[in-house]
Parts: C-alpha cells; sequence; structure tokens
C-alpha cells in the first residue's frame, strides 16, 4: 500500500472513531444534565414540602390559639378583630386591635354560605379532604400530592381537636354541645377565621375573627426564607387539593415558589470524567498508531533504499568481476597489466564482502544472534589486532594513516571484543575515505585515549563534516538512498546504525563529535577493565 493511501484509510479510521465517541459523549451529556436538572427539580420540590409544612404548622397553632379563645378581650396579632354574627344576620366586633378595626366588613352571606352546619367535630375536620377514591386511577405523583396535603391538615385538625378537647374540659358545662374547629375561608379579599356554634337549641350563631392578610403572609413568608428566598402567598378560594401541588392545608392560600436559585451545574463529574479519560485514551491511540504508522512507512522507505543501494552496491563489483574474469579469459589484458587486474578484483570482492559482512551481522543484532565475545585486552594487543584493514583501507584510498596512542592509554585495559572493535573502525574509516576525498589534509587519524572510565578511539578526517539537518539521523538503518550513493560515495546506509549497536553491546558507545576546525569525527568508547586483585602473600 502507498503511503498516500495508508494515510488516507488512517485518517478515515481516526474520523470514525471520533464521531462514533462524539456521538457517545453528546448522549452521555444529555443525560447527564437531565440527571443534574432532575436532582435540581428534587431539591426544590423537597424544600417546597418543607416550607409548607412550617407554615401549616404555624397557621395551625394560630388557629388553634383562636379556637380556643376567639372572643378575647384584646385580639393578638395578627388578629384584626374578632365578630360575632346573631341568628337573624346582624354582626358586632366582640374585640379589635387597635387601629384595626376599621374596615371591618365583609359579606355576611357570603360567609355563611361557606361555613358548614353544626356538626361534630370530626365531620367539620375533614371537610376539605378529598376523597382518595376518586382520584384511584390517577398517576402516583397526584395521589402523593394527596396523602400529603392530607398528612399537613391532619396534623393541623389534630392541633385543634386537642385545643377544643382541652377546652371543653375545662371550661364547658357537661350537657353543652362540641365545638367545632375554626375554618379559614376568603370572603372577597379578606380571609376569616369563623365557626357555627348553637346558642340554643335550634338557633346557630357564627363566631370568628378577622385576619390580617397582609401581616401574616409577610410573617408566614418569613419563617421560609431559607428554603425559599422568593416564595409568595396568594389566595385560592376555591383550588381542588387533587389538582395542585402547593395548596396550604391550613388556610386556603397557595405556596408561590418564586425565582428559585438553581445550583450551578457540577463542571466536573464521574462520567464527564470517564469522558475525558476516553477521549485522552482515544487520543492516545490516535497519536500512537500515527507514530507507528509513520515509523512503518519510513523503515518500509528506508529498507526499499537499502534494496535499491545493495543493489547499487551489488551491481558494480559483480560487473566489475564479469569484465575483468571476461577479459582475463580471452587474453585480452596485456601481460604487465594483469596484477593491476588481480589487484582490482581483490579490492572489489573486499567491498563485497564488507557489504555482506555488514548486513549479516546487523540481522544477526535484529534477530538477537549476535552474541558478544568481550574479554579483557591490553590496549596494544587490541590496536595490533585491529587497525591494520582500516589502515589499508585508508590508503588504498589515498588518505595518510596516523595512529596517535596518549599516555594514558598504552599500559590500559579494556573490556571489548577484537572483531567487533575492527569491524567499526573499518566502517569508520571506510566512510572517511569515500565523503573526506578532496579535504586539506588527506589524512584519516586515529587518536586513542583515556575519558574517565572509558577509553576513547577517535577516527577524524578532514572532509566536509556533517550537516545539522542530518546529525540527528546519522545513526538510523537505512538512512541512505540510491541518489545520496551515487553523488556521495558508495555504501547502503548501515554501517553507523550497526557500529554503534555494536559499541553499546560491548558497553561503550558511538557518538559524533565534530571538531570545532571542521571535518567529521567519531569517537568509540569501550569500558576499562578494572585492575585484578592482588593474590595474598
Amino acid at each position: 500500500m502507498s503511503p498516500r493511501r495508508a494515510w488516507a484509510a488512517y485518517a478515515a479510521s481516526v474520523l470514525v472513531a471520533a464521531l462514533a465517541l462524539v456521538a457517545l459523549t453528546q448522549r452521555a451529556l444529555e443525560a447527564d444534565r437531565a440527571e443534574a436538572t432532575a436532582r435540581q427539580q428534587a431539591a426544590v420540590e423537597e424544600n417546597v414540602r418543607l416550607a409548607l409544612w412550617r407554615i401549616d404548622s404555624a397557621v395551625g397553632a394560630l388557629v388553634a390559639r383562636e379556637t380556643a379563645n376567639v372572643r378575647r378581650t384584646r385580639p393578638l396579632p395578627p388578629v384584626r378583630a374578632a365578630f360575632v354574627v346573631d341568628a337573624s344576620g346582624r354582626s358586632r366586633v366582640v374585640s379589635a386591635a387597635p387601629a384595626k378595626a376599621e374596615g371591618v366588613s365583609f359579606d355576611i352571606a357570603a360567609l355563611a354560605s361557606r361555613l358548614p352546619a353544626v356538626e361534630s367535630v370530626a365531620a367539620v375536620g375533614s371537610a376539605r379532604q378529598p376523597d382518595p377514591e376518586q382520584f384511584a386511577d390517577q398517576r402516583v405523583q397526584t395521589q402523593r400530592n394527596i396523602a400529603e396535603f392530607q398528612a399537613r391538615q391532619t396534623s393541623a385538625n389534630v392541633l385543634q381537636q386537642q385545643v377544643l378537647n382541652q377546652v371543653q374540659a375545662d371550661d364547658a358545662p357537661p350537657d353543652a354541645p362540641p365545638l367545632a374547629p375554626l375554618a379559614a375561608v376568603w370572603v372577597g379579599d379578606q380571609i376569616v377565621l369563623a365557626r357555627r356554634i348553637a346558642s340554643r337549641p335550634g338557633v346557630a350563631e357564627i363566631e370568628g375573627c378577622v385576619l390580617d392578610w397582609q401581616a401574616l403572609r409577610a410573617e408566614l413568608l418569613a419563617s421560609i426564607v431559607d428554603l425559599l428566598p422568593h416564595a409568595g402567598l396568594e389566595p385560592a378560594p376555591d383550588a381542588d387539593p387533587a389538582h395542585e401541588q402547593r395548596l396550604l392545608a391550613a388556610i386556603p392560600a397557595r405556596l408561590v415558589p418564586g425565582d428559585v436559585a438553581q445550583p450551578t451545574s457540577a463542571t466536573w463529574s464521574p462520567l464527564r470524567g470517564s469522558l475525558v479519560a476516553a477521549w485522552g485514551a482515544m487520543a492516545v491511540a490516535a497519536a500512537a498508531l500515527a507514530a507507528l504508522l509513520a515509523s512503518v512507512l519510513a523503515l518500509a522507505e528506508r529498507r526499499a533504499a537499502f534494496v535499491s543501494s545493495v543493489t547499487h552496491e551489488l551491481r558494480t563489483p559483480l560487473t566489475t568481476f564479469r569484465l575483468y574474469s571476461g577479459m582475463l579469459e580471452e587474453g585480452m589484458v596485456p601481460e604487465e597489466e594483469i596484477p593491476g587486474c588481480h589487484t582490482t578484483l581483490r579490492r572489489e570482492a573486499d567491498r563485497l564482502t564488507h557489504l555482506v559482512e555488514n548486513v549479516l551481522a546487523y540481522a544477526g543484532l535484529e534477530r538477537g544472534r549476535h552474541a558478544s565475545r568481550t574479554a579483557r585486552v591490553p590496549v596494544a594487543e587490541l590496536l595490533a589486532r585491529t587497525v591494520a584493514r582500516p589502515a589499508e583501507r585508508a590508503e588504498g584510498a589515498g588518505f595518510t594513516w596516523r595512529i596517535d596512542v596518549g599516555p594514558d592509554a598504552a599500559d590500559a585495559v579494556v573490556i571489548a571484543d577484537p572483531a567487533a572493535v575492527e569491524q567499526v573502525l573499518f566502517n569508520l574509516v571506510d566512510n572517511a575515505s569515500k565523503y573526506a576525498r578532496g579535504g586539506t589534509p588527506a589524512e584519516i587519524e586515529l587518536a586513542v585515549g583515556q575519558r574517565g572510565t572509558y577509553l576513547a578511539l577517535a577516527v577524524r578526517d578532514h572532509g566536509p563534516g556533517i550537516a545539522p539537518r542530518e546529525a540527528a539521523r546519522l545513526f538510523e538503518a537505512f538512512r541512505k538512498s540510491a541518489r545520496d550513493a551515487a553523488e556521495g560515495g558508495a555504501g547502503v546506509g548501515l554501517g553507523l546504525a550497526l557500529s554503534r549497536r555494536l559499541a553499546r553491546q560491548m558497553g561503550g558507545d558511538l557518538v559524533s563529535d565534530p571538531p570545532a576546525d571542521g571535518g567529521a569525527r567519531f569517537v568509540l568508547t569501550l569500558p576499562l577493565a578494572k585492575p585484578l586483585a592482588q593474590p595474598c602473600a
């Protein structure tokens, strides 16, 4: 597959995965927002429920207080005035708060129509309770609303019943009829607590009190400001508790929550964390896949270049073998030129041998089959065994070969594999022979010295050196194309990569150390051997 098609397939795969993750993310965020909204709404409804209980408790206490003594001499806030309506329909104020008796007037007929007849307390207490069977087929939430309303109303009725029982036990004659609790009704724009009482057999009167709605509302709203800071109360004279959720049980009024401050949506949640992790994993996977694809394509390109270079490198000596062997076979070479032909054939054979050795050594390192045969070797012995071939290669290319051994290295002992060291030095000298032609002076130098706990063998030439843009890729395998081989010298791009791997296998390294005055310099470092322990005398 061509690189363009490979990258197109990669891009298409990443795009499909990203679109799928986008859709998943969108649905997950929508679900998360819906869940957060539901939690917020549940918190608001819980605050409304608590507020209704607080208000009904407060109003229930007020109604119970007035039930016990509605005709007291001086009304207590928020009562404006207490009144009595006789059987003939005439009303009189029996007590009033200072400056609040004015304007205490209302439609007596409307009040009478809203009050139940004189009957048992239990019947009156259940007058506003809805019939659960009527709503048996409604939704669960409606049934819960009814149950909640009934619970609040029952609590208020129980409180009033206890007060009535105490009053009758303390003050009423034994044969007195039972008192009904005060009922809260709207008459016009005024809220009234009233009840029917039997003044004498067969004759019923109405007694009650008029409440200051504005003061009562302000007091009740102040008690729930921590739950619903913007709440309101509005009259609900004809509301049906079966169809409304926020009716008060003690008085016919409706709680309006107002603008409830919604909690700020959490910017972080386990779900969002999982989505971030998923996107991060996808990004890492995409980056890793891209890096892998790039490396595979680059390796394929370098191997193609390697094949091209090997083909070029093999073609030259084979062509030379074929040409010279044919000329020698047919007697076309003069007698005095035959030694030169032999020299050329041997040089090309050495070149081919060097190429094959590098390829086989690198293949062995890649497969892990190249065993290192390191041993303790004196520097003098190491140089004697490793510099002959590099020196011959340098001199054969027209360079002067020079060795400089420092005094600190002459008697040193290293841990090394002489065969591997020879191959590394030969590769370095071979590169210098190919790329440093035309440099001044025309020499290749091997400098040997100590660097800390290592022995350094530096191969230097005086050629054009290494371009900075190429320095980072010097030691990559197959980093050479057929064009480079044709224009810059022979080679397949394996020498430096193989040499560094051989050096590191021996416990050392191979680095580029360009000199300040130009040229190229490569330094092979080998670990120095520790002195052997002296036997005890």
